[in-house]
């Protein structure tokens, strides 16, 4: 695989790891988990958390990592 390929995998999935680690942890303890109902129905709700914090996440740390690329 070409370096720059494996530089921006990699990047994106540890950003995206982080977000998914951040959104769990918002859904779990945060404020998040308490606006969804006890019923079990809310998983779009969970997965358009999840997927936002994670695409953000990704983006911005690939971005960190461009920025101090020398």
């Amino acid at each position: 695989m070409p370096p720059l390929v494996l530089f921006v995998v990699k990047n994106l999935a540890t950003g995206a790891i982080i977000g998914l680690t951040v959104a769990c942890w918002l859904l779990a303890f945060g404020t998040l988990g308490s606006h969804l109902s006890s019923g079990g129905g809310d998983y779009v709700a969970v997965g358009m958390v999840a997927y936002s914090m994670a695409s953000c996440f990704g983006m911005g740390f690939l971005a960190t990592a461009l920025m101090f690329l020398e």
